[in-house]
């Protein structure tokens, strides 16, 4: 799997110090089809045996098993201030 982060991405996630993880969450509606989404989370995953590690220079990003099979993640930084996150998008 290649991971793709953009320099400010890169830089906020060294500032922090800690790993981001990336995992599936399922949304199901009354009137809709599920839909799977993707989170992360700053910090190792506590079920690190479900997940990949995947190292990036001096950064670890913690992959859930079932999604390091695609080819491309982006990872980018959103947000100002405080509110600072980091979302992932496959492809």
């Amino acid at each position: 799997m290649q991971i793709v982060l953009d320099t400010n991405t890169k830089k906020w996630m060294q500032s922090k110090g800690k790993p981001v993880a990336v995992k599936t969450i399922s949304v199901n509606a009354c009137c809709a089809p599920p839909v799977q989404e993707l989170m992360t989370h700053l910090g190792k995953p506590k079920d690190v045996q479900n997940y990949k590690e995947i190292k990036i220079d001096d950064l670890s990003v913690y992959v859930e098993k079932n999604l390091s099979n695609n080819e491309k993640m982006t990872l980018k930084l959103t947000g100002i201030g405080i509110f600072k996150m980091i979302s992932a998008k496959l492809g």
